[in-house]
């Protein structure tokens, strides 16, 4: 019998590491305010990526917020909205997140992949 912990892990499904980059507002030359993402690399969290289910798609979409992805991290938040998680050369940048539960025993990062 299969145990209960993995039954639904998939190949890929694991855990994975995302850099936190921060996102900070700066001023150009010109006085405009422009959204800008940074971070040193030293702020990490591990999660679990899924694509969104359409009816997350469609929940997000009518609060005016395009979401693609799902990220689940165990613990308190490590990010907020606004901030960007970066997994080898894909970006993802959080439009919301859940605290399951109210908790702080996992979060749900609810995101939109930058191409």
């Amino acid at each position: 019998m299969m145990n209960a912990r993995f039954m639904y892990m998939r190949p890929g499904n694991l855990y994975k590491r995302f850099t936190i980059e921060e996102n900070r507002q700066v001023v150009l030359d010109d006085g405009r305010m422009v959204n800008g993402h940074a971070g040193d690399g030293t702020r990490f969290l591990k999660g679990c990526l899924a694509e969104a289910s359409p009816e997350t798609k469609e929940r997000w979409g009518q609060l005016g917020h395009q979401v693609s992805h799902t990220i689940v991290q165990p613990g308190p938040a490590g990010a907020k909205p606004g901030d960007r998680l970066v997994l080898g050369g894909r970006k993802f940048l959080i439009e919301g997140l859940d605290d399951a539960g109210g908790l702080g025993i996992a979060v749900i990062y609810y995101a939109r992949e930058m191409v």
